[in-house]
């Protein structure tokens, strides 16, 4: 892929925002509720993590994996080193969010670090659904007292996305409002284990309820 200079433009942001509603809707629902900076860059960090999940449904070897996740290595290391973002719209997404200091190329890097252990062992239990919840958190409110119980949640609702069990849920306290756009859709596993894969109307709805109530 070539190297581009340009920004990330409206378009962009469109076509991407429309990628994650079809990919990860989710998050992508949650998303909805935080102002347009803090969503840009929810929705850059979530595009990546599509983009480094959907590799194992692209690629079964684990040599062409491995292509793959250094490609997006390389591309996170040449912007910490300040060279032109590739030519790839979510690289430029995450650019523009690097720059404004939303979150760190380490914690991206290890992003690619743990969906590549998961993708080598075959294990989507292994993808770091706590890293890149309280990575999401951390954009809205730096100082947040809720990493542990992402840590608690975040693994749990992601099997039941993938329809296995995930053990009983300890109740949780309110959630702060600050982090509730990165997070309403964890409110999302109540449906999960009673109806399985549900309606939109319906996935709306509950997100909607855990924003307004902070209870997930």
């Amino acid at each position: 892929m070539t190297d581009s200079a340009t920004l990330t433009s409206p378009e962009i942001w469109a076509n991407i925002d429309e990628r994650l509603r079809s990919g990860d809707e989710d998050r992508w629902l949650s998303s909805r509720y935080a102002a347009k900076p803090e969503r840009h860059a929810l929705i850059a960090l979530y595009a990546l993590a599509y983009e480094l999940a959907k590799v194992r449904l692209v690629v079964s070897e684990p040599a062409l994996g491995a292509i793959r996740f250094q490609w997006w290595r390389d591309a996170l290391e040449e912007l910490e080193m300040g060279k032109t973002p590739r030519a790839h719209e979510v690289v430029g997404a995450v650019a523009d969010m690097l720059a404004e200091g939303r979150y760190s190329v380490d914690t991206l890097q290890d992003l690619v670090d743990r969906f590549e252990d998961a993708f080598g062992d075959e294990d989507r239990g292994q993808q770091p659904e706590t890293l890149l919840a309280q990575t999401a958190a951390s954009v809205l409110d730096s100082a947040h007292d809720w990493q542990a119980n992402i840590a608690d949640l975040a693994p749990r609702v992601a099997a039941l996305r993938r329809g296995e069990t995930a053990g009983d849920i300890a109740s949780m306290p309110k959630m702060p409002s600050t982090l509730r756009p990165a997070l309403a859709h964890f409110r999302l596993r109540r449906l999960y284990v009673r109806r399985g894969r549900p309606g939109n109307l319906a996935k709306r709805l509950c997100v909607m309820r855990a924003i307004m109530s902070g209870r997930v």
